[in-house]
């Protein structure tokens, strides 16, 4: 399938048309982690956290080879689930040798699979964003392509101010702006953008950044999240207009005044971190795709005459990223 039309996507539940799917790299883990997992990488998932100083310094085809070959299956399954409904799925081009040792930290991690992160597109501007992990600045070139093809279609296309690049460690620290496409929702001219604690992805001069790139015609509204959480998205997922799946433990000052008055369904904390419980994918207003490990979940949506589709990801989300993290839409399309 070829792409055509203009790019624009501007609610969270247009119907998707158009997409990018992450891809999966064999990163080797920085040897550095063996000496015990940083507090700035505390949003990765308990299971994570006590498995990859054990894997420091390993390919992780190596250390968990059964791990990484569903890994692979999950997120090329997921591209091929899109591209049965009819939606149009681009991949990131594969990063070269020297793509691949830029921007080292420690070890030669890198990583393809949430596409969502290193760009970001409202309405018909497409953003290449600025990302805080030093490991994962690299994503942008892979996906390059992508940019100059919507370009290519009229879309606007700017650059965040690359960051200076710090240790691990001292994320907490370094100066931004950062931006995030996980911390990015699109309700119209209502723009979210998550900002956590933990001082891990997105901050508050990466919200006014986009504020200001965007002007007057949008309202960027700043969240607070618990620093156990990377992104907004961890547990916030817009279902359709008025429906929305929650995990209100990570909002530090209350839910956004957006999605105050919704009907919500709620999931935890451990859920949200752990299982990506609110980071499901919306294939148009009430139409999910949903992990095939939250039931509950599922049978929750249904009720609320939600159509809900389900997948193997149990492989994708020890690495903070569930089925909204694995894609980024570059066509969503409002019914009426």
């Amino acid at each position: 399938m070829t792409a055509s039309g203009r790019i624009n996507v501007s609610h969270e539940w247009g119907v998707l048309k158009e997409t990018v799917v992450g891809r999966v790299i064999d990163f080797t883990v920085p040897a550095g982690l063996a000496r015990g997992m940083p507090a700035s990488l505390g949003f990765l998932p308990e299971r994570t956290r006590e498995r990859l100083p054990r894997w420091a310094g390993r390919p992780w085809s190596e250390a968990d080879p059964e791990g990484y070959g569903r890994c692979v299956e999950q997120v090329e399954g997921l591209a091929r689930f899109l591209a049965g409904r009819g939606v149009v799925v681009h991949r990131p081009r594969e990063l070269t040798e020297n793509e691949l040792r830029a921007y080292e930290d420690g070890g030669q991690f890198s990583m393809q699979t949430f596409v969502r992160d290193p760009m970001l597109v409202v309405g018909d501007h497409v953003v290449e964003t600025a990302l805080r992990l030093p490991a994962r600045f690299k994503e942008r070139f892979g996906l390059r392509p992508v940019f100059e093809a919507a370009e290519a279609r009229g879309a606007r296309f700017s650059v965040m101010p690359p960051p200076a690049p710090v240790p691990v460690p001292d994320l907490g620290g370094a100066r931004g702006p950062f931006l995030e496409g996980g911390d990015v929702l699109l309700m119209g001219r209502d723009i979210l953008v998550g900002c956590g604690r933990g001082g891990a992805a997105s901050d508050p001069a990466g919200a006014r950044w986009l504020a200001r790139l965007l002007g007057d015609g949008y309202r960027v509204h700043e969240v607070p999240l618990v620093e156990q959480v990377i992104h907004l998205d961890d547990g916030l997922t817009a279902v359709r207009e008025g429906l929305a799946v929650v995990c209100r433990e990570q909002f530090t000052d209350g839910l956004p005044a957006p999605v105050a008055d919704w009907e919500l369904i709620e999931v935890g904390l451990w859920e949200a971190v752990n299982l990506l419980a609110g980071n499901s994918l919306v294939l148009g207003p009430g139409e999910v795709l949903v992990d095939e490990r939250l039931p509950v979940l599922a049978e929750a949506l249904t009720a609320r005459n939600v159509t809900v589709h389900t997948l193997p990801y149990d492989a994708v989300t020890p690495f903070a990223g569930g089925f909204r993290c694995s894609h980024h839409p570059l066509v969503r399309e409002l019914e009426g």
